[in-house]
């Protein structure tokens, strides 16, 4: 992993080329890095941005499909974040989800979220049904059998070639 941030590595995972790409920017390194890794089990391939301009470069260069942005950040709140990411993503000439993660407060509510540019509003601690709906929304035909994009679901381990003992 490199350091491309005074607040920690940005990371992305090497995944299919048809994976959802999800783009997680939050400072909590701790949070951030276990929301990219639930979404790594799930298939997709991800990166991680410990703050707001780092993760506005990442947006540029991993192109995500999904971004999840934590409201609260010191360089950046979540608003200002979205605002010129959806600069970016015009010019680009993408469609991008976004997703707030709140503490809460009277900060931001699911209409001044939808007003600045999210398309969804989480409150933490993180729900994974919620974390699932959103992943859905995102791609809605992973669970089609005629998708071409991977179904979402849990990756299985491979233990290798193991015998069954009683």
């Amino acid at each position: 992993m490199s350091d491309t941030s005074p607040h920690g590595p940005a990371h992305a995972s090497p995944q299919s080329p048809h994976a959802l790409r999800v783009l997680v920017i939050d400072d909590d390194p701790e949070g951030a890095r276990s929301l990219s890794e639930l979404f790594r089990c799930y298939g997709c391939a991800t990166s991680v941005a410990y703050s707001g301009r780092v993760g506005l470069r990442l947006l540029k260069l991993f192109k995500p499909e999904l971004v999840f942005v934590d409201f609260d950040m010191p360089d950046m709140n979540g608003l200002e974040v979205v605002a010129e990411a959806k600069l970016i993503d015009a010019e680009a000439g993408r469609h991008v989800m976004y997703v707030c993660l709140t503490g809460g407060g009277p900060e931001i509510t699911d209409e001044s979220a939808g007003a600045a540019g999210f398309n969804r509003l989480l409150y933490k601690p993180l729900n994974v049904t919620d974390l699932l709906a959103v992943l859905l929304a995102a791609r809605p035909g992973n669970f089609s059998a005629a998708s071409s994009a991977p179904a979402i679901r849990p990756a299985r381990p491979t233990y290798g070639n193991r015998t069954h003992r009683h």
